[in-house]
């Protein structure tokens, strides 16, 4: 895509896994362990403005309760071998009732809360029983 090559020209630097594209804006997203993790935490970010060629960047690693990714298989084509087992991850989890109101669970602190007090936890990139 023009736009992530352009923002990568800009913030030659930045490492990213996750690319997140906005109308003039790139943000260049660097998630842990992104295959290995099921809900990897936020490293850092780099947002580029195309217009202004302004770059930002912002340092998450050293976060005590840091942002995390769900449904990272909304984020890879359909058709990628590892779509089906994220899937299941999000569904089951979706079933427990644990993805209501999401917008209380974008830290990792407060969802492993969730996950707890449904007798849970996450072992790599696994659901377990806690």
């Amino acid at each position: 895509m023009e736009s992530v090559e352009r923002a990568t020209k800009l913030a030659p630097a930045a490492a990213w896994n996750v690319v997140r594209i906005e109308e003039h804006v790139v943000g260049l997203l660097e998630y842990e362990e992104f295959d290995a993790s099921a809900f990897p935490a936020l490293l850092c970010s780099v947002r580029v403005d195309l217009l202004s060629g302004r770059v930002s960047r912002t340092d998450y690693s050293a976060s005590r309760n840091p942002l995390i990714l769900h449904r990272k298989e909304l984020l890879v084509a359909p058709s990628d071998q590892r779509v089906r087992r994220w899937a299941e991850i999000t569904a089951a989890l979706e079933n427990r009732g644990l993805f209501k109101d999401s917008n209380r669970i974008g830290r990792q602190r407060q969802w492993k809360e969730r996950l707890k007090s449904a007798g849970l936890e996450i072992a790599g990139d696994k659901v377990c029983p806690a």
